[in-house]
């Protein structure tokens, strides 16, 4: 920490913090320099440095040095905003700053951390501090917006994240609506007879995880009081904005129609489609699916004749397993990986040659992806037992004579291998959910590059997630134990802001300057969160009016606007101008 360099007391005082960041920041732009050229800027009155303002140490320095200038606004050159801006934001507060008069400027990830040269970053982050010192001068103070928050919730989807979430809610006291477009519950997982978790709970574990304590059980949520479950259901519709949206269900008996303050999106995952790679020849009786190898092996524990291949009845010999079946090849299928196909495919490998000592099985892989512990000991004990691991991509599948032929490379011998195969289960990925995309376009949700849903970090204040979670394989491919750990996390946040009643909404939305709208309607028109509408002025004209719950600060309506009526809190022109003014201007030597 250095000493403050403090000016007079005239008009409104500005303090500035620069933050080393533990040497991340201090190394790599000179941050003395800075201090002294800044300290020159008009109305600031104080600027320090310290090496971590986001430590304990760091806020109740800036709490004292609030305490001791009085500043009105406070400018802070330190890492994202979004991430350790909060807490300082929140100090700041504490200390009777407006948090509407506090701007944090980016000089770690923008400027130490891309630019090498030491002279180049320190000029670019003085730039970025200056453009900041002169933004917040034209910054108002504003108050939060208090959003009421219904005592009720809407599960997407019936799978084990849902149903996790459902009882979590539920067992709290508010009304859940469950809502699952197949005929039953349980999902994906509940069709499986055997799982694979590579780390044992405990000594109970039976390596059967819907069976297990910690898996939600379907007869729970059917006898939960709170919970209105809906089957073959699909949402037609979501209205509302945060805390209170309108919910449309097609349901068998008819529409239904209720409101809810909270959404929990658990619509999980499909399977890839192995017709789209036609070269594997999906369609041939025995050339089979994991899902529908898992079939084979339940029909075998109920009947007790072992496992056959469905074309004639018999005893398969060798068995070819395909990994990577729709998973990273972005020519025939998707680039991501799908988390769980090597385990499972391991973990019925392994049981076939129970089933079958005598059996050849061999598991063709790009590489072995095991995320979770106890996925080495796992795979050594498939190998001790015969299973024969090949390393390298599979060409084609060929059927002839009654025989499956595999056509693969063993990439750690160098050599091209043609496999006569009895059985050949192919290792298929995850995608999205059918229906995602309606509820992605419904609730404005951002998707990754693999149309997986993206949630909010769950770190960050729960408002900017607007009462809305994505949990599960929603997310992406996940495991069970991992899905139910998703679905507790996002119960437990619902349940405390519906418990609460109220959550305070930052107030960066759009507004109308009823002055200059002529009511056009092309922000309606732009628009997607249907925040915007078209009132009666009371002189025989319409001008466009925002409801604050339902904006999302986008901006879309501000460039829309011709007329430049319309405009972001805090964002307006006159204070975007000034930014950049004091971005490009040369700071006073």
């Amino acid at each position: 920490m250095t000493d403050d360099t403090s000016k007079g007391n005239e008009g409104e005082a500005i303090g500035v913090f620069l933050c080393g960041c533990k040497g991340e920041i201090s190394k790599f732009l000179d941050l003395d320099a800075i201090k002294d050229l800044i300290s020159r800027v008009p109305k600031v009155k104080s600027i320090g440095i310290h090496e971590a303002l986001c430590s304990r140490e760091g806020q109740e320095y800036l709490k004292e040095e609030m305490k001791k200038h009085a500043f009105d606004r406070v400018v802070v050159g330190a890492c994202s905003p979004n991430i350790q801006g909060i807490i300082v934001g929140k100090a700041l507060e504490e200390s009777g700053l407006n948090k509407y008069l506090f701007e944090q400027v980016n000089i770690r990830e923008q400027c130490a951390w891309v630019h090498p040269e030491k002279e180049i970053a320190t000029r670019k982050a003085l730039a970025l501090v200056n453009g900041g010192i002169h933004r917040v001068q034209m910054l108002t103070a504003m108050e939060d917006i208090p959003i009421s928050i219904l005592p009720a919730a809407l599960i997407i989807g019936g799978g084990v994240a849902g149903m996790q979430a459902a009882l979590d809610i539920a067992r709290a006291g508010f009304k859940v609506h469950l809502v699952e477009r197949t005929k039953e519950l349980g999902g994906r997982a509940y069709k499986l007879s055997m799982t694979f978790p590579t780390h044992n709970c405990g000594i109970c574990c039976m390596q059967y995880c819907k069976e297990c304590v910690f898996t939600p059980k379907i007869e729970d949520v059917l006898q939960e009081k709170n919970i209105d479950i809906m089957l073959n259901s699909e949402i037609e519709d979501i209205e509302g904005g945060f805390g209170n949206r309108h919910v449309k269900v097609n349901t068998p008996e008819g529409a239904k129609e209720f409101d809810v303050g909270t959404i929990i999106i658990a619509t999980g995952s499909k399977t890839f489609d192995p017709k789209r790679i036609p070269e594997l020849k999906y369609g041939h009786p025995d050339v089979l699916t994991t899902v529908e190898l898992e079939q084979l092996i339940v029909k075998e524990r109920e009947k007790g004749t072992g496992v056959k291949r469905p074309s004639d009845g018999k005893t398969p010999k060798t068995i070819d397993f395909i990994q990577c079946v729709g998973s990273r090849d972005k020519t025939k299928g998707n680039l991501h990986c799908s988390l769980v196909c090597c385990t499972y495919a391991i973990g019925q490998a392994r049981e076939l040659k129970k089933l079958i000592p005598d059996a050849d099985v061999y598991i063709h892989y790009i590489d072995l992806r095991g995320p979770y512990r106890g996925f080495e000991e796992f795979y050594d004990a498939a190998k001790q037992e015969g299973i024969q691991f090949v390393r390298g991509r599979v060409s084609d599948v060929s059927a002839k004579d009654g025989k499956l032929s595999v056509r693969a490379e063993d990439t750690d011998a160098g050599t091209l291998l043609g496999i006569d195969s009895d059985l050949v289960v192919l290792s298929v990925g995850q995608e999205p959910a059918e229906g995602s995309d309606k509820i992605v376009k419904m609730l404005h949700i951002q998707t990754d590059i693999d149309k997986f849903m993206k949630d909010i970090n769950p770190m960050f204040p729960p408002e900017l997630r607007r009462g809305i979670y994505v949990i599960g394989c929603a997310q992406g491919p996940k495991g069970i134990r991992y899905s139910v750990d998703d679905a507790r996390t996002a119960a437990a946040e619902a349940i405390r802001i519906m418990h609460d009643g109220k959550v305070m909404m930052p107030r960066i939305t759009a507004r109308s300057d009823e002055y200059k709208c002529r009511g056009c309607g092309r922000c309606v028109e732009t628009c997607e969160y249907e925040a915007i509408s078209l009132v009666d002025d009371g002189k025989g004209g319409r001008i466009a009016k925002v409801d604050e719950i339902r904006c999302e600060g986008c901006g879309a309506c501000a460039a829309a606007c011709c007329n430049k009526a319309m405009i972001l809190a805090g964002y307006a022109i006159p204070q975007v101008r000034e930014t950049v003014k004091g971005v490009l201007e040369e700071v006073p030597p």
